[in-house]
């Protein structure tokens, strides 16, 4: 191992480490290199001198989802952990062209500070965005409430620079909007888990911050008359950023936030119209919220499916459905959870059918099998566990395409060195 060590150390700061370091669960722990490149072209040499070795690579940006996915398998290799953090530069930003290529090891809210002097913004929204780098919110396909106003990062993503698992630095796509002829190769790394290659960059279109922004915040008793408002909003001509149920403070009832951004006339009539739809639906109270109010809401409401903390009995799953459908999925995920004496705390993108929910309960393995037959219809994706348990399905009924995903895996990765068992191929 000592080889190894004094391998990496001559091309970029590498550090021995004890199994486990970090908060890093890995089965079959040999021993343990933390590698902290400061490039694309350093990340290329460690994961060449890593592909030799035949060692199992973690990338690891913030940290803040490392426990996503089934623990890594390292088969009694060396681990190296691939920190990412010192590649947090801007690489390319000219505001006329409103696009910006940023390191992977970015923050969300250092991206966030870069953009704002010129009135810009990547409205991507994810939890603990302080520590949370671009590279692995990528990595993860992470989501967040603004969703429905501004899509997802497919949405806003225009190229990348990745290294490959044996240590090839390769490009997709570009810094311009319509760049791509064939396969769209640079979707193909969200939401892979770096388990197909390691990002090194991304690039991104921006858009104009808006000039007001407001919320909506409506109270409900029932799960049903939280429903009963995104209903009316979804078949009306508002257009909300943001549409957001969440489980109420104590367990008892709902909330329903509602973001509306852009030109002040459009805000204005959000702030008319929403309450009006709220008392028709049986809400309790409804509050317009602005300034500061505004921001520290959607701040906790961001960060409500972080997994870097999780107490032992504690889990966040995803799940996605139909938007039609995902009512009726969360009533029978409450009822489960009752039968299993489970707290339940929700947190769901309503008019996308995506829904986040913490559950907590010394019964949490029953409750987590009861879980998945209770919504055949939904995919249901374990974010993390607050005790790690290999045996767990954590990413539910197989998802169409899944021999396809083997075989991308082995093209890219023969070797298995890229957080080798951590996702579902």
């Amino acid at each position: 191992m000592s080889e190894l060590l004094t391998q990496l150390g001559s091309v970029v700061g590498a550090e021995h480490v004890t199994p486990g370091a970090g908060g890093l669960s890995v089965q079959g722990v040999a021993s343990n290199f933390v590698v902290s490149p400061g490039s694309a072209e350093e990340l290329a040499d460690a994961m060449k001198i890593a592909a030799a070795a035949r060692a199992a690579v973690i990338p690891w940006g913030g940290g803040t989802r490392q426990r996503l996915g089934t623990p890594p398998v390292a088969l009694d290799r060396p681990v190296i952990i691939m920190r990412t953090g010192r590649l947090n530069r801007v690489l390319d930003y000219t505001p006329d062209d409103m696009t910006i290529s940023v390191g992977a090891g970015m923050t969300l809210d250092e991206i966030d500070q870069a953009l704002r002097p010129n009135g810009q913004m990547l409205p991507m929204d994810v939890a603990l965005p302080g520590r949370s780098t671009i590279g692995g919110a990528l990595a993860c396909a992470a989501d967040g409430p603004r969703r429905h106003g501004y899509g997802t990062f497919r949405d806003l993503f225009l190229g990348t620079r990745v290294v490959e698992a044996g240590g090839r630095i390769s490009k997709a796509g570009g810094m311009t909007v319509k760049n791509v002829s064939g396969f769209d190769m640079m979707k193909l790394y969200i939401g892979s888990m770096s388990s197909l290659a390691i990002l090194a960059s991304a690039n991104f279109k921006l858009l104009p911050m808006p000039r007001a922004v407001a919320t909506i915040a409506c109270e409900f008793d029932t799960l049903e008359g939280a429903f009963a408002m995104v209903d009316a909003v979804h078949t009306s001509k508002l257009l909300p950023a943001a549409c957001e149920l969440v489980s109420a403070e104590g367990g008892v009832g709902f909330g329903l936030c509602l973001a509306t951004d852009g030109l002040e006339q459009a805000v204005a009539r959000h702030k008319r119209d929403l309450p009006a739809f709220a008392q028709k639906a049986g809400a309790s109270a409804s509050h317009v919220l602005e300034g500061d109010e505004h921001s520290s809401l959607w701040g906790r409401i961001n960060d409500l499916p972080q997994t870097a903390e999780l107490g032992p009995n504690e889990m966040v799953l995803r799940v996605t459905c139909l938007a039609s459908r995902l009512g009726e999925s969360l009533l029978a995920l409450e009822r489960v959870a009752r039968e299993h004496s489970m707290r339940l705390q929700i947190s769901a993108r309503a008019l996308n059918g995506v829904a986040y929910v913490r559950a907590d309960g010394e019964a949490w393995k029953k409750f987590h099998a009861a879980a998945l037959a209770a919504v055949p219809d939904a995919f249901v994706v374990t974010l993390g566990l607050g005790t790690p348990e290999p045996s767990l399905n954590v990413w539910g009924r197989p998802p169409n395409g899944l021999e396809v995903m083997r075989r991308i895996k082995s093209e890219f990765d023969p070797g298995n060195i890229l957080n080798p068992g951590r996702f579902i191929v």
